[in-house]
Protein backbone atom coordinates (compact mmCIF):
# COMPACT_ATOMS: atom_id res chain seq x y z
CA UNK A 1 0.00 0.00 0.00
CA UNK A 2 2.89 2.36 0.68
CA UNK A 3 4.28 1.72 -2.80
CA UNK A 4 0.84 2.34 -4.30
CA UNK A 5 0.51 5.60 -2.39
CA UNK A 6 3.88 6.92 -3.53
CA UNK A 7 3.18 5.81 -7.10
CA UNK A 8 -0.08 7.72 -7.02
CA UNK A 9 1.65 10.83 -5.69
CA UNK A 10 4.23 10.62 -8.46
CA UNK A 11 1.69 9.86 -11.20
CA UNK A 12 -1.01 12.34 -10.14
CA UNK A 13 1.11 14.97 -8.42
CA UNK A 14 4.71 15.30 -9.50
CA UNK A 15 4.43 14.57 -13.23
CA UNK A 16 1.45 16.91 -13.89
CA UNK A 17 3.21 19.64 -11.88
CA UNK A 18 5.40 20.27 -14.91
CA UNK A 19 2.44 22.07 -16.49
CA UNK A 20 2.65 24.62 -13.65
CA UNK A 21 6.37 25.03 -14.28
CA UNK A 22 5.76 25.55 -17.99
CA UNK A 23 3.17 28.22 -17.17
CA UNK A 24 5.87 30.35 -15.54
CA UNK A 25 8.28 30.21 -18.47
CA UNK A 26 8.83 33.43 -20.39
CA UNK A 27 7.08 36.21 -18.49
CA UNK A 28 7.24 38.35 -21.63
CA UNK A 29 4.10 39.16 -23.60
CA UNK A 30 3.65 36.93 -26.61
CA UNK A 31 2.76 38.61 -29.90
CA UNK A 32 2.04 35.99 -32.57
CA UNK A 33 1.90 38.60 -35.33
CA UNK A 34 1.39 35.95 -37.98
CA UNK A 35 -2.26 35.80 -36.92
CA UNK A 36 -3.06 39.16 -38.49
CA UNK A 37 -2.37 38.04 -42.09
CA UNK A 38 -4.80 35.18 -41.43
CA UNK A 39 -7.55 37.28 -39.85
CA UNK A 40 -7.55 40.19 -42.31
CA UNK A 41 -8.17 38.16 -45.52
CA UNK A 42 -10.88 36.18 -43.71
CA UNK A 43 -12.78 39.33 -42.75
CA UNK A 44 -12.38 40.72 -46.27
CA UNK A 45 -13.67 37.48 -47.77
CA UNK A 46 -16.72 37.62 -45.49
CA UNK A 47 -17.39 41.21 -46.56
CA UNK A 48 -16.74 42.52 -43.07
CA UNK A 49 -14.12 45.14 -43.91
CA UNK A 50 -15.65 47.49 -41.34
CA UNK A 51 -14.57 45.11 -38.57
CA UNK A 52 -10.93 45.56 -39.53
CA UNK A 53 -10.99 49.04 -38.02
CA UNK A 54 -11.58 47.52 -34.60
CA UNK A 55 -8.64 45.13 -34.82
CA UNK A 56 -5.30 46.15 -33.29
CA UNK A 57 -2.32 46.36 -35.58
CA UNK A 58 -0.90 43.43 -33.69
CA UNK A 59 -2.89 40.77 -31.91
CA UNK A 60 -1.55 40.66 -28.36
CA UNK A 61 -1.73 37.76 -25.95
CA UNK A 62 -1.06 39.09 -22.42
CA UNK A 63 0.15 35.71 -21.27
CA UNK A 64 3.48 34.02 -20.76
CA UNK A 65 5.32 32.11 -23.44
CA UNK A 66 4.68 29.00 -21.39
CA UNK A 67 0.92 29.59 -21.39
CA UNK A 68 0.91 29.96 -25.15
CA UNK A 69 2.87 26.72 -25.42
CA UNK A 70 0.43 24.92 -23.10
CA UNK A 71 -2.56 26.10 -25.14
CA UNK A 72 -1.20 24.71 -28.40
CA UNK A 73 0.10 21.55 -26.76
CA UNK A 74 -3.22 20.72 -25.12
CA UNK A 75 -4.99 21.46 -28.38
CA UNK A 76 -2.69 19.02 -30.19
CA UNK A 77 -3.37 16.30 -27.62
CA UNK A 78 -7.12 16.84 -27.89
CA UNK A 79 -6.98 16.69 -31.70
CA UNK A 80 -4.85 13.57 -31.44
CA UNK A 81 -7.56 11.88 -29.37
CA UNK A 82 -10.26 12.99 -31.82
CA UNK A 83 -8.23 11.95 -34.87
CA UNK A 84 -7.38 8.61 -33.33
CA UNK A 85 -11.02 7.92 -32.49
CA UNK A 86 -12.41 8.69 -35.95
CA UNK A 87 -9.53 7.11 -37.86
CA UNK A 88 -9.88 3.99 -35.74
CA UNK A 89 -13.62 3.76 -36.37
CA UNK A 90 -13.35 4.47 -40.10
CA UNK A 91 -10.18 2.65 -41.09
CA UNK A 92 -9.25 0.54 -38.07
CA UNK A 93 -8.43 -3.02 -39.10
CA UNK A 94 -5.06 -3.81 -37.55
CA UNK A 95 -5.23 -4.19 -33.79
CA UNK A 96 -2.46 -2.50 -31.83
CA UNK A 97 -1.84 -5.84 -30.17
CA UNK A 98 -0.45 -7.13 -33.47
CA UNK A 99 2.69 -5.04 -32.98
CA UNK A 100 2.57 -4.70 -29.18
CA UNK A 101 0.96 -7.57 -27.26
CA UNK A 102 1.17 -5.61 -24.00
CA UNK A 103 -0.69 -2.65 -25.52
CA UNK A 104 -3.23 -4.99 -27.08
CA UNK A 105 -3.90 -6.66 -23.74
CA UNK A 106 -4.24 -3.31 -21.98
CA UNK A 107 -6.49 -1.69 -24.58
CA UNK A 108 -7.80 -4.31 -27.05
CA UNK A 109 -9.92 -1.86 -29.06
CA UNK A 110 -7.06 0.39 -30.17
CA UNK A 111 -5.84 0.02 -33.74
CA UNK A 112 -2.69 0.94 -35.64
CA UNK A 113 -4.78 3.04 -38.03
CA UNK A 114 -6.18 4.96 -35.08
CA UNK A 115 -2.69 5.71 -33.81
CA UNK A 116 -1.64 6.93 -37.27
CA UNK A 117 -4.74 9.11 -37.48
CA UNK A 118 -4.03 10.62 -34.08
CA UNK A 119 -0.42 11.35 -35.03
CA UNK A 120 -1.54 12.96 -38.29
CA UNK A 121 -4.06 15.29 -36.63
CA UNK A 122 -1.56 16.29 -33.97
CA UNK A 123 1.21 16.78 -36.54
CA UNK A 124 -0.85 19.18 -38.65
CA UNK A 125 -2.00 21.27 -35.70
CA UNK A 126 1.44 21.33 -34.08
CA UNK A 127 2.99 22.55 -37.34
CA UNK A 128 0.44 25.36 -37.53
CA UNK A 129 1.09 26.26 -33.90
CA UNK A 130 4.86 26.26 -34.40
CA UNK A 131 4.48 28.58 -37.38
CA UNK A 132 2.19 30.99 -35.51
CA UNK A 133 4.48 31.03 -32.47
CA UNK A 134 7.49 31.62 -34.73
CA UNK A 135 9.47 28.67 -33.49
CA UNK A 136 12.93 28.31 -35.01
CA UNK A 137 12.93 25.65 -37.72
CA UNK A 138 9.16 25.36 -37.26
CA UNK A 139 8.82 23.22 -40.40
CA UNK A 140 10.83 20.47 -38.69
CA UNK A 141 10.18 21.08 -35.00
CA UNK A 142 6.41 21.44 -35.42
CA UNK A 143 5.73 18.05 -37.07
CA UNK A 144 8.15 16.32 -34.71
CA UNK A 145 6.48 17.93 -31.72
CA UNK A 146 3.05 16.81 -32.93
CA UNK A 147 4.04 13.17 -33.39
CA UNK A 148 5.79 13.00 -30.01
CA UNK A 149 2.75 14.49 -28.28
CA UNK A 150 0.44 11.94 -29.91
CA UNK A 151 2.66 9.02 -28.91
CA UNK A 152 3.12 10.24 -25.33
CA UNK A 153 -0.62 10.78 -25.11
CA UNK A 154 -1.08 7.18 -26.19
CA UNK A 155 1.34 6.03 -23.49
CA UNK A 156 -0.64 7.98 -20.90
CA UNK A 157 -3.88 6.45 -22.13
CA UNK A 158 -2.47 2.93 -22.03
CA UNK A 159 -0.98 3.48 -18.57
CA UNK A 160 -4.33 4.63 -17.23
CA UNK A 161 -6.05 1.63 -18.84
CA UNK A 162 -3.49 -0.68 -17.24
CA UNK A 163 -4.11 0.80 -13.80
CA UNK A 164 -7.87 0.49 -14.20
CA UNK A 165 -7.62 -3.07 -15.46
CA UNK A 166 -5.34 -4.01 -12.57
CA UNK A 167 -7.82 -2.51 -10.09
CA UNK A 168 -10.79 -4.15 -11.80
CA UNK A 169 -12.36 -0.80 -12.71
CA UNK A 170 -14.02 0.35 -15.90
CA UNK A 171 -13.54 4.05 -15.15
CA UNK A 172 -11.71 6.13 -12.56
CA UNK A 173 -14.98 7.78 -11.54
CA UNK A 174 -18.50 8.67 -12.61
CA UNK A 175 -18.38 12.47 -12.57
CA UNK A 176 -19.02 12.71 -16.32
CA UNK A 177 -21.90 10.49 -17.49
CA UNK A 178 -20.72 7.79 -19.94
CA UNK A 179 -17.19 9.24 -19.86
CA UNK A 180 -16.01 8.37 -16.37
CA UNK A 181 -14.11 10.65 -14.05
CA UNK A 182 -11.66 13.48 -14.54
CA UNK A 183 -8.69 11.13 -14.81
CA UNK A 184 -10.42 9.33 -17.68
CA UNK A 185 -10.41 12.62 -19.58
CA UNK A 186 -6.89 13.83 -18.79
CA UNK A 187 -4.86 10.61 -18.86
CA UNK A 188 -3.34 11.58 -22.23
CA UNK A 189 -1.90 14.75 -20.70
CA UNK A 190 0.09 13.10 -17.90
CA UNK A 191 3.33 12.06 -19.61
CA UNK A 192 3.33 14.97 -22.04
CA UNK A 193 4.03 17.37 -19.15
CA UNK A 194 7.75 16.53 -18.56
CA UNK A 195 8.33 16.48 -22.30
CA UNK A 196 6.63 19.87 -22.65
CA UNK A 197 8.92 21.29 -19.96
CA UNK A 198 11.96 20.01 -21.81
CA UNK A 199 10.75 21.36 -25.15
CA UNK A 200 9.60 24.78 -23.98
CA UNK A 201 12.30 25.33 -21.38
CA UNK A 202 15.37 24.04 -23.18
CA UNK A 203 14.97 22.83 -26.77
CA UNK A 204 13.16 25.83 -28.26
CA UNK A 205 15.36 28.46 -26.51
CA UNK A 206 18.50 26.59 -27.63
CA UNK A 207 17.29 26.44 -31.22
CA UNK A 208 16.38 30.14 -31.10
CA UNK A 209 19.94 30.98 -30.12
CA UNK A 210 21.22 28.75 -32.92
CA UNK A 211 18.93 30.44 -35.44
CA UNK A 212 20.01 33.89 -34.27
CA UNK A 213 23.67 32.92 -34.53
CA UNK A 214 23.17 31.60 -38.05
CA UNK A 215 21.21 34.70 -39.04
CA UNK A 216 24.04 36.89 -37.72
CA UNK A 217 26.44 35.34 -40.22
CA UNK A 218 23.95 35.55 -43.07
CA UNK A 219 22.51 32.03 -43.04
CA UNK A 220 18.78 32.05 -43.79
CA UNK A 221 16.78 29.94 -41.32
Amino acid sequence: EIATTFTGMFYLGYIPSFWVRIRQLGADVVEPTRLMPLVKPLFERLGQNNLLAYLPKKIHYPITTGSNFIFWTWLCIAFSDVGGYFAGRKFGKTKLGAISPAAGKTSPNKTVEGVIGGCTFSLVLATLGAWIQKWPYWYVLGPLHGVILALLGLVGDLTASMLKRDAGLKDFGDLIPEHGGIMDRVDSYIFTAPYGWLMCGYVIPALKKLAEARAAVGVVV
